[in-house]
């Protein structure tokens, strides 16, 4: 007879009550030690674990404040064969064990070691260290160690002994980064004279009352060519729906000329005949142009929380162990909770960072989790799969990790913007500056799965905070294709209104920030972008849960870097950008309010410009084939002093790798 679901619940509920009795007396996870015993073998964080063709296998010595019984495996981490199992031998409580692999080094490839210690017949402690069999001098000299081709061409790479390898950033953008809509026209606008901001939010408004359709697109709102004023902002609330213009102009160059100094009228009679659809942000409202956002976010199931059991999952794995998988099928979405506790944030010395040299105070971090979404492909047992890998490892002793289902609640999905330009119109004040007082923001996408913009030029967008393109905390798989953020020269930026900085106008007050393509949401995508005169080109917020992807872009006259600008962003990727300031995966320590690690497992393959790539504890940086210059952090220093390293993992400086992108060959892999 099928179970009632309060009867799946309260069974549920006594299997919970049934292995916490049987763990009562165990200590946490973290209480048990195991240390692998090799020779050569390179045990630190963030670096390859490489054992060479011949050489001994790698033992395992463990303690255990509790008895049991000790078994496991080894398995081919690329095909998850299971290769040789590991006879259970019994433990006795603080006494030391050794276990190893009968038998010789397996062909070259990648392996892990699945070590579980059962007590009173239940699984109370399981982890997981890996390795290569690699000789090195075998790759061509354009191959990076770490992440190559492997004969048969798919990618291979290479972990640390714990698991932790480059991530996987294939699943990045809309729709998991496959080709953007072609969604059909189902009302055209054209221009006319004064304010615009009320006729094109009714047809915006018309569009979004349409059923959508068998894809679930409601159809496109085209704009004509010609100028668009709009005092107030636009709206898209509705999933399915796209705003289309005829066409951008030129992507690289101003249609509003700041050095020309001209009025409203002067400017729209200049543009007469243009092919170009020109949105103009006009009256002095910080605001973004057009805010495209559900009116709520997801919704998590409290009652479904389940734990993760092992005792660590590296940075770059699928699947993980939960104590009750019961709640859970395949194709549910999850969020997935990674904790931050107070003795993980001791150990990155974030609770004791320097105050800054001008007074100002720097706020020590808090204990923290970062929230990461994904779908589940399948479930073994108390093992599951998941769609993406992780980019930040769920650590028992840092504070483990949670698992609950999510529906979508109110976010919508399936909204784009593209071929059209925006101009945040202004003028110089007395002094030839910019005021500030102008819309700051082109776009935001929030509360939204699966959105885009491309071919979009935008100008004069200077936020405060944010960017010029921003995706919000709920934004999930946006990307921004074919774009160009533009701004004035920080000749208007500086001296006489501004402070000594050249970023706050002192009569309103304004932080002009400057940033372009800003992500804080999960699974962003930015390719073939260029930006020009800002201050964070290609720049992540803090805490937050990637990946995201800058692939192909292009920064010039940048007042400083592109980055994740503070507190542990975690997970991303610059592939063939192009930064003439810098790009930086540092620590910012005592800049801004206590920015300190900045970056964590985050990758720049085949870089240009000026590179700062450190190593945060407990974590890695990596940086592949950067061709210019590879430059210490401001507080390299502090670094040594307080971790013992600075630099994060680099490999092949000054000389492009294979494969050119490895955003596209994974994409290509998936």
């Amino acid at each position: 007879m099928e179970k009632t679901p309060l009867a799946r619940r309260l069974g549920r509920h006594l299997f919970r009550v049934a292995v916490a009795l049987a763990l009562a007396e165990v200590r946490p996870l973290d209480a048990v030690e195991v240390r692998v015993v090799h020779p050569s073998l390179d045990q630190r964080i963030g670096y390859p674990a490489i054992i060479a063709p011949g050489d001994a296998s790698p033992a395992f010595r463990l303690i255990s404040p509790f008895g049991g019984t000790l078994a496991g495996g080894l398995f081919c981490t690329e095909t998850d064969a299971a290769l040789q199992p590991l006879a259970p031998r019994a433990v006795v409580a603080g006494e030391p064990l050794t276990i190893g692999l009968d038998g010789p080094l397996p062909p070259t490839g990648v392996y892990h070691v699945e070590l579980r210690l059962s007590h009173n017949e239940v699984t109370a402690f399981r982890t997981a260290y890996s390795f290569a069999v690699l000789d090195p001098a075998t790759l061509p000299a354009d191959h990076s160690l770490i992440a190559h081709p492997a004969p048969g061409g798919r990618m291979r790479y290479i972990p640390d002994v714990r698991g932790n390898r480059v991530p996987d950033f294939s699943g990045v953008g809309c729709r998991s980064g496959t080709s953007l809509p072609e969604v059909p026209t189902v009302l055209r606008v054209e221009p006319q004279p004064g304010d615009a901001t009320a006729r094109l939010q009714a047809a915006i408004d018309q569009v979004s009352a349409r059923a959508p359709d068998a894809n679930g697109f409601r159809g496109a709102l085209e704009l004509a060519a010609g100028l668009y004023e709009i005092e107030g902002r636009l709206r898209i609330q509705q999933s399915g729906v796209v705003l289309r213009g005829a066409g951008a102009g030129p992507p690289r160059s101003f249609l509003l000329d700041p050095a020309q100094n001209l009025s409203l009228e002067a400017w729209r009679a200049s543009l007469a005949g243009t092919t170009a659809t020109v949105l103009v942000a006009t009256g002095p409202a910080h605001r973004p142009l057009l805010n495209i956002a559900g009116d709520s976010g997801i919704t998590v199931q409290a009652d479904t929380a389940t734990e993760i059991v092992d005792e660590y999952v590296p940075v770059g794995r699928r699947w993980f162990h939960v104590s009750d998988p019961a709640p859970f099928k395949v194709g549910d979405t999850i969020q997935l909770k990674r904790r931050g506790n107070p003795a993980w944030i001791a150990a990155i010395k974030m609770d004791r960072i320097p105050a800054r040299p001008d007074g100002r105070r720097s706020t020590q971090w808090e204990p923290f989790s970062l929230h990461f979404q994904f779908t589940i492909t399948a479930i073994d047992g108390d093992r599951i799969t998941v769609d993406s890998g992780l980019v930040a490892a769920v650590e028992q002793r840092w504070g483990g990790g949670q698992i609950r289902r999510y529906d979508e609640g109110g976010r919508i999905r399936d909204v784009g913007v593209e071929n059209l330009r925006a101009v945040s119109f202004w003028r110089a004040d007395a002094h030839g500056k910019d005021d500030t007082r102008h819309a700051d923001q082109f776009v935001v996408f929030h509360r939204l799965r699966d959105g885009w913009a491309r071919r979009i030029v935008a100008e004069h967008f200077t936020p405060r905070v944010g960017g010029t393109f921003e995706c919000g905390r709920e934004s999930l798989g946006v990307t921004i294709a074919e774009s160009s953020a533009l701004a004035a020269d920080r000749s208007f930026y500086g001296g006489t209104g501004y402070d000594e900085s050249g970023r706050t106008y002192l009569e309103t007050g304004v932080y002009v920030g400057r940033y372009g393509f800003h992500f804080s949401g999960q699974n962003g995508l930015v390719r073939d972008c260029y930006a020009l005169n800002l201050r964070h080109a290609y720049v992540v917020g803090s805490r937050v849960a990637g990946p995201n992807v800058f692939y192909a872009s292009v920064a010039e006259r940048s007042l400083t870097h592109s980055e994740p600008h503070h507190r542990w962003a975690a997970g991303g990727l610059y592939d063939n950008v192009q930064e003439d300031s810098s790009i930086a995966l540092m620590n910012r320590l005592n800049f801004g309010s206590g920015h300190g690690w900045a970056a964590a497992n985050y990758a720049a393959w085949n870089t240009r410009g000026t590179l700062i790539c450190e190593q945060p504890p407990t974590a890695q940086n990596w940086a592949i084939g950067h061709v210019g210059e590879r430059a210490p952090g401001p507080f390299h220093a502090w670094n040594l002093a307080n971790h013992g390293q600075s630099f994060g993992y680099w490999e092949s400086l000054g000389r492009h790798v294979e494969p050119v992108s490895l955003y596209t060959r994974q994409v290509a892999e998936r």
